[in-house]
């Protein structure tokens, strides 16, 4: 499709009504993947939806939803190798979904955040065209849930979109791919290859529930010889928790007569290896999403991952962020007008701490990579008079200036300049 054809059929806003619910909105549809229960070795089901009720995923997913829509997001347009950042930014890149004009719309995080999670428990994301700028290019969009698009090649290999079961043009259709076999036309997703995993995990909080909801563990149990009736059995256990219960009474003597015995109940091994299980289904959870496990308050592997936080923030960016922004960056530049592309800001989460920073900042500044009203800007600085000079010493006095301009003027100049040449002609001393 031409760029003036797309421009013809788009320039008006599209309006895209669908049921509302997860689904294609047809109660005799057979449900998709995301909604049918999957039953696991563990007997606990494990859909997208239910993985949300364990903590660890939960934690993972919101950790990596919300770094990724918290950073800036830029157009840049590429001169050669030099990358000019456009200011202000296209409308596709600042407000995407058009939620700073219009309040019932969704913002620009949490559009991002809804395409992430998405990618994450789904392995794909969806975004639908809306309406185009007079020269084509898109400029709204909305996401889309992934039960409501149906994906599938045609003889050419080319993707065909229902939404709904109504076909919807390749081009008006933004389609994010996770994880995913060669020819396939759909991500996929790791809940789906991961629920034995996932399963062990909801089976421990299910046991760790019961355990203390519905679990007859008790301190400590009244042996007594023979049989006791209800009454007399009753009468003993009161008047022993009236005597020995309670913060006041924690270290008093205690007097069984008449044979009794008191037996202390400690937890059995088995009931101390649930935190174990806990702990290792949490780590497992940080492996398949790439989290490193202090962010799940597993503090004692934190080595694993670089030492001091700004090794392991470097680590979860090069392993984890870095494939997800590319994917986004990859989407959205083709929604661009060549040669600009769409760009993340790192520099945020590559902040370290003041020392180390500011030594940065000499660095660049002395080998002339930074100016200094850069290095303002990166510090939320204003920038200053001169601060533009890229080649200024650091040692100079006034910015921007040179040697002739910082030179002194007048009289004293003047008895200066004769004082370096030496006394004036016919006033020398005979």
């Amino acid at each position: 499709m031409t760029i003036l054809r797309r421009a013809s059929n788009g320039i008006r806003e599209r309006r895209f009504f669908a049921p509302s619910g997860s689904g294609s909105g047809d109660p005799w549809a057979i449900p998709s993947n995301g909604t049918l229960a999957a039953f696991t070795s563990s007997g606990v089901p494990v859909t997208e939806e239910t993985a949300l009720s364990l903590l660890a995923v939960t934690a993972c997913v919101r950790i990596i939803s919300e770094a990724v829509c918290g950073l800036p997001f830029d157009a840049v347009r590429m001169r050669g190798k030099v990358r000019e950042q456009l200011d202000p930014a296209p409308i596709i890149i600042a407000d995407p979904f058009g939620g700073a004009l219009n309040p019932r719309l969704i913002s620009r995080r949490v559009g991002f955040g809804q395409i992430m999670v998405s990618l994450l428990l789904r392995g794909n994301a969806f975004a639908l065209v809306l309406s185009r700028d007079g020269r084509g290019y898109p400029n709204r969009l909305t996401v889309l849930h992934p039960d409501r698009v149906e994906v599938s090649l045609d003889s050419a290999g080319q993707k065909i979109f229902k939404v709904n079961k109504v076909e919807i043009d390749p081009y008006d259709m933004v389609h994010l791919v996770g994880m995913s076999f060669p020819g396939q036309p759909v991500g996929l997703s790791v809940i789906t290859y991961a629920r034995q995993a996932i399963g062990l995990g909801l089976a421990a909080e299910e046991f760790g529930a019961k355990f203390f909801g519905a679990g007859a563990h008790l301190s400590g149990i009244i042996e007594v010889p023979g049989d006791l009736d209800n009454d007399r059995a009753r009468q003993l256990k009161e008047r022993f928790s009236a005597i020995h219960t309670g913060l006041r009474t924690a270290h008093a003597v205690g007097v069984l007569t008449g044979g009794a015995k008191f037996a202390p109940i400690s937890v059995t091994p088995e009931d101390a290896q649930f935190l174990g299980t806990r702990a290792a289904q949490n780590l497992d959870i940080a492996m398949l999403f790439g989290v490193p496990p202090h962010m799940l308050g597993q503090v004692d592997r934190t080595t694993s991952w670089g030492t001091g936080i700004e090794q392991q923030t470097l680590g979860f960016l090069k392993y984890t962020l870095e494939a997800w922004l590319g994917r986004l960056e990859d989407a959205f530049t083709p929604l661009l007008p060549r040669p600009q592309v769409a760009r993340f800001n790192l520099a945020g989460l590559l902040r370290t701490d003041t020392v180390s920073r500011f030594g940065v900042y000499t660095q660049a500044r002395t080998a002339s990579i930074f100016t200094t009203n850069e290095i303002r800007a990166l510090e939320d600085y204003p920038p200053i008079e001169g601060g533009d000079d890229i080649g200024m010493p650091l040692n100079s006095a006034t910015a921007g200036s040179s040697a002739t301009e910082n030179a002194p003027d007048g009289p004293a100049a003047e008895s200066d300049e004769q004082s370096s040449n030496g006394p004036p002609e016919g006033n020398s001393e005979s």
